[in-house]
């Protein structure tokens, strides 16, 4: 049985190095993607005109943005709806797909594996590791609560968030060589 993986990974024969990414480095990671989401974002509200002329009254500005969000056509608006996700898949889908990794987890030198160092299939990624985000984020009243708590169980000792747990996934630096069996690619 041939033990190669696509793109780099290879499984581990052991669990001698901890090769989990560090908090700043996946901190990091995190800042530059929504850096890359807010800086598409603002395109597309420049483009639909949706920023409003600056007023030092705000209540000016808000009815002014209402007056322009009520103006979108039914397309604009299901597009603004789901943007986040749109965003995500135009940006990251690539990089996930071929290495598991988002942009700023490619430029920070980390990657997301099973837990055995290898690359995880995409859709089992995007439904288990993302989309779970997702819901939990709309649950109406603790939508914003469920996914803090998603997010502050990287504090455990092996640096899995929710959504690794559900996913069967961690985050490792791709810098930090661990033990492999003969003939397989390096994670």
């Amino acid at each position: 049985m041939n033990d190669q993986q696509p793109n780099g990974f290879r499984p581990t024969s052991g669990n001698d190095v901890d090769n989990t990414a560090s908090y700043g480095k996946r901190l990091l990671a995190v800042a530059v993607d929504l850096f890359l989401f807010f800086l598409i974002f603002s395109f597309l509200l420049r483009f639909w005109d949706l920023i409003p002329a600056p007023n030092p009254d705000m209540q000016v500005m808000e009815a002014e943005m209402m007056k322009k969000l009520t103006d979108l056509s039914n397309t604009q608006r299901m597009v603004l709806a789901f943007w986040p996700m749109i965003n995500f898949f135009v940006l990251h889908s690539f990089w996930l797909y071929q290495y598991g990794q988002t942009i700023g987890k490619k430029i920070m030198g980390i990657a997301i594996v099973t837990l055995d160092n290898r690359k995880p299939a995409f859709f089992p990624l995007i439904t288990q590791r993302y989309f779970s985000q997702w819901l939990l984020g709309v649950v109406p009243m603790i939508g914003m609560m469920l996914r803090l708590a998603d997010i502050l169980l990287v504090f455990r000792s092996d640096k899995r968030c929710l959504h690794d747990l559900i996913a069967h996934t961690k985050v490792i630096d791709l810098n930090i060589k661990v033990a492999v069996a003969p003939n397989s690619f390096i994670a």
